[in-house]
């Protein structure tokens, strides 16, 4: 059973004291942690208290903060607006802030397929009530958190089809999170990747890591910090499967962990 990370405060707090002259590093994903997540993502923006609580944090010494998304990095900055943070966008292929700037190479070259698949699957899925497909170009998400329950086998049936052969052929590979399916360039690199990259670019003692997500997508960085030996936190139900060895049950939480961190 996962601990309640507030309820047993003092216990991260030991465990980040470990390493009392290294870096902090605190990551968070954004929808669903940071914020609410809401029927259509544009509408997902910080409340003024977690804008205000990242930006206390990321101005203390020693403390880097940063925002770990599926969205395109451009997209997560302009929703977050706070430029004190290390964007990470697409599920780690796209990190950008405080000195650190990376396109995965791979991303990169496959972004004509990607433009390809986005108008195949925008054909196909358009008349679906309620679906839509984000071309965040280093990946695709096809969302379909607003179809309707009788449209939800005639979505993913679409989908899947389509996304088939791009699949046998090696140019993406699919996942699933939150009421999305998401088509990502067909490399070995997650958010697990990204963090435990970002962990060696800022020189943290992996101990000093500190990660806060809700989705399946977050799993791999929750695999990745706890082989660092840092806190992994999963925000959702206790009952959750889930890799994080510590929990909280909504974004609120994670805004109040922000502001512990401050203290």
């Amino acid at each position: 059973m996962r601990r309640h990370a507030l309820r047993e405060w003092a216990l991260i707090e030991r465990r980040v004291a470990r390493h009392p002259r290294a870096s902090l590093l605190v990551l968070a994903d954004y929808d669903g942690t940071l914020t609410r997540i809401r029927r259509r993502p544009e509408l997902a923006r910080l409340d003024a208290r977690t804008r205000a609580a990242l930006r206390r944090l990321a101005s203390r010494p020693g403390v880097r903060v940063g925002v770990v998304s599926g969205r395109a990095l451009a997209t997560v900055r302009r929703l977050a607006r706070v430029p004190e943070l290390i964007y990470v966008g697409n599920h780690g292929l796209e990190a950008a802030g405080l000195g650190v700037a990376f396109v995965h190479p791979a991303a990169v070259r496959a972004r004509p397929h990607l433009a390809r698949l986005a108008r195949q699957l925008e054909r196909r899925l358009r008349d679906v009530p309620g679906a839509w497909v984000e071309n965040k170009r280093l990946s695709l998400s096809l969302h379909w958190r607003q179809v309707p329950a009788r449209s939800t086998e005639r979505f993913r049936r679409l989908a899947h089809d389509t996304l088939r052969p791009w699949v046998r052929q090696g140019v993406v590979r699919v996942s699933e999170g939150k009421r999305v399916i998401e088509a990502r360039p067909p490399v070995a690199w997650n958010k697990g990747h990204a963090v435990a990259w970002l962990a060696r670019r800022l020189r943290v003692a992996g101990a000093r890591v500190i990660y806060v997500g809700d989705d399946r997508t977050d799993e791999d960085a929750f695999r990745a910090v706890n082989r660092l030996q840092g806190v992994s936190i999963h925000v959702g139900a206790a009952s959750a499967s889930s890799a994080a060895r510590w929990r909280l049950d909504r974004p609120a939480q994670t805004r109040a962990l922000l502001e512990r961190l401050h203290r």
